[in-house]
């Protein structure tokens, strides 16, 4: 089965034909609200900080997502996914920094650091939601920004 782009990728990426995707979906682009991190991550050891990391990824891409690629509050759990997962990988990396690679294990023999595991579990959602986003070199580099007269939105998909 065939995978479908949104409509608004199609408009992104300079792909749109109105013949071919006019009957899809169109979600208008609206300013995304800052989650409150304490109930996506929740509390517990290390929590604040793994919070104030996720807030500032947030702070630093929202604005330029918005610009960039007219995201929408019905894709609002991909940014929040992106953000925590990036913090999340931050405080694992804090964990092995502090800890080391290689921690003592129950039965006395060193054992790889549990934090790595975490690590290459976030990194795999980071993976895909960076390709989601636009937010990959490669993936930034095949998005076109849609051409628009001053007082014209995207070819009146908003009017």
């Amino acid at each position: 089965m065939a995978v479908v782009k949104p409509i608004n990728q199609h408009i992104r990426e300079g792909t749109f034909r109105p013949d071919r995707h006019s009957s899809r979906l169109a979600l208008p682009p609206a300013e995304l609200s800052e989650p409150d991190w304490s109930t996506v991550i929740g509390d517990g050891p290390g929590a604040g900080k793994v919070k104030a990391d996720a807030s500032e990824i947030w702070q630093r891409i929202v604005p330029a997502l918005s610009a960039a690629t007219q995201i929408t509050d019905a894709q609002r759990e991909v940014v929040v996914t992106f953000c925590s997962a990036q913090s999340r990988v931050w405080e694992a990396e804090r964990i092995i920094s502090r800890d080391g690679l290689l921690v003592v294990g129950a039965n006395g023999v060193l054992v790889k650091n549990p934090a790595t595991t975490v690590v290459n579990t976030y990194a795999s959602i980071l993976r895909a939601a960076r390709v989601e986003l636009g937010l990959s070199p490669s993936t930034a580099a095949r998005i076109a920004v849609p051409q628009t007269d001053e007082d014209d939105d995207t070819d009146g998909v908003w009017d």
